[in-house]
């Protein structure tokens, strides 16, 4: 039986090619909004904070002053640019054993003093990435259902459409609304004219 009309079954099948590259997509997208969200939480947290880069002048030392702590950080002398663009020197923490010349984040206030780092933007970053997430994946799951719902629909028709018709010649018994039905040529020939 020739198909004619639109086919939902290429369109299901495109769609499940598709949907680990959509998979893929949503989570490059979560990422990087999640960032952005988290970069623009901690700007309206700390707006007097800047973040920089140093440079270590000297080398720290091998081993920290207290082998006990929690995370290991020694002082050093470094170089940065203030927000105003004027060079500072002074000491700044790194882990033991940097050398001399490396680049290490720093956060300065607006005079280019050294200051601990603002609240990190982790929650905003999770909420709005896990977000992106859950709809994107659901945006996604919801094509493939469908459209795998729907092709199984026209592949259900069509398949009671051909056993329509190959049923009759199947079993043996003949189609009953034509000329073909049992008692058609007798109930002809008994008919009388008008």
């Amino acid at each position: 039986m020739t198909h004619t009309g639109f086919d939902v079954e290429r369109v299901a099948a495109v769609v499940r090619r598709i949907a680990p590259a959509a998979a893929f997509v949503v989570l490059v997208l979560a990422v990087l909004f999640g960032d952005a969200a988290g970069a623009r939480a901690v700007s309206r947290a700390a707006p007097d904070l800047h973040r920089t880069k140093a440079t270590t002048v000297a080398g720290a030392p091998v081993r920290a002053p207290d082998e006990n702590a929690l995370v290991s950080q020694v002082p050093v002398q470094a170089v940065w640019l203030a927000p105003d663009g004027t060079g500072r020197r002074g000491p700044v923490t790194v882990a033991p054993g940097t050398p001399a010349g490396r680049t290490v984040p720093l956060w300065v206030d607006t005079a280019g003093r050294p200051v601990a780092p603002p609240a990190t933007g982790t929650a905003d970053a999770v909420v709005v990435g896990g977000l992106i997430v859950l709809l994107g994946g659901a945006a996604i799951a919801a094509a493939v259902w469908l459209t795998a719902a729907a092709a199984a629909r026209q592949r259900s028709r069509r398949l009671a459409a051909e056993w329509a018709a190959a049923e009759p010649l199947w079993s043996g018994r003949r189609i009953r609304d034509g000329a073909d039905a049992p008692g058609a040529e007798r109930r002809r020939r008994g008919r009388r004219a008008p």
